[in-house]
């Protein structure tokens, strides 16, 4: 027994030492139009959807998921933004169900996350992971941590002191689920990774 926690603990700590290439993809809402309409993406890449319709009402609802993937719908908006964290890899379509008829439909292709070894500035340690409650980091280098929900909701923002290289994440009001969390330096981000809140 003693064996196979320790064997988990490795593979979690060399899990959460891996690097992902996360980025934010800036998608458009105007009369009618998605743009751009269809673009690549990565696992881990955050969609944030923005209201240029000059008060028009539309909205972003998915039409077509990968298997394992988490269905989005923004509800009728005439501004504002709407988020989704990609978590699945393969080919997604969407619209506005408002005005699909017109063209109003857009799609993304997702391939799986390209990993490569730690950076120098990049988190060094998360535990426990999965958690009940509390989540410490560990970091080097990092000023902002957010964190994001399943559907790409943030739930929370921290901002971190140069001072220190550890912080405590206080998870106890929120249900429990999977999460992600997003670290930022200079305005940039750094990297993506996965958290699950368990009961």
């Amino acid at each position: 027994m003693k064996r196979l926690y320790f064997l988990i603990c490795v593979l979690t700590f060399s899990m959460q030492s891996l690097k992902t290439n996360a980025t934010i993809i800036n998608v458009s809402v105007t009369n009618n139009t998605f743009s751009p309409s269809t673009f690549n993406a990565m696992v881990g890449d955050m969609i944030v959807w923005t209201w240029n319709s000059g008060g028009i009402i539309h909205n972003v609802t998915s039409v077509s998921i990968p298997a394992g993937a988490t269905s989005f719908a923004s509800g009728n908006k005439t501004s504002g933004t709407f988020s989704y964290t990609i978590t699945t890899a393969g080919n997604y379509s969407y619209s506005c169900t408002i005005h699909q008829a017109t063209g109003m439909v857009g799609g993304f292709s997702v391939s799986p996350t390209s990993i490569s070894g730690p950076p120098v500035d990049a988190l060094t340690l998360i535990y426990p992971n999965p958690f009940k409650e509390k989540l410490t980091i560990k970091y080097y280098g990092i000023e902002t941590i957010d964190v994001f929900n399943i559907v790409g909701d943030k739930v929370k923002t921290i901002e971190l002191s140069t001072l220190e290289n550890k912080v405590e994440l206080d998870f106890i009001n929120l249900p429990s689920g999977i999460y992600f969390y997003r670290t930022f330096k200079d305005g940039s981000v750094v990297e993506t990774k996965k958290i699950i809140k368990t009961k």
